[in-house]
């Protein structure tokens, strides 16, 4: 079964249009961590800082 070409130049159409909705917030994000300088990938952890209400605790004795 042929399709027509017409129906096949919109099928070409509407599949690219979607991959590019799909990946333009994508392509944005990026954009914006090249303009910006932004790594948010390379952030380096900070300690964890233990609180005060966790020492203070007595232990129970079974």
């Amino acid at each position: 079964m042929k399709i027509e070409e017409a129906t096949q130049a919109r099928i070409v159409r509407n599949a690219l249009l979607s991959l590019l909705l799909y990946a333009l917030p994508i392509l944005l994000m990026f954009g914006t961590f090249y303009f910006t300088g932004q790594r948010p990938w390379e952030k380096k952890k900070e300690p964890q800082k233990v609180s005060r209400a966790s020492t203070k605790t007595k232990p129970v004795n079974p």
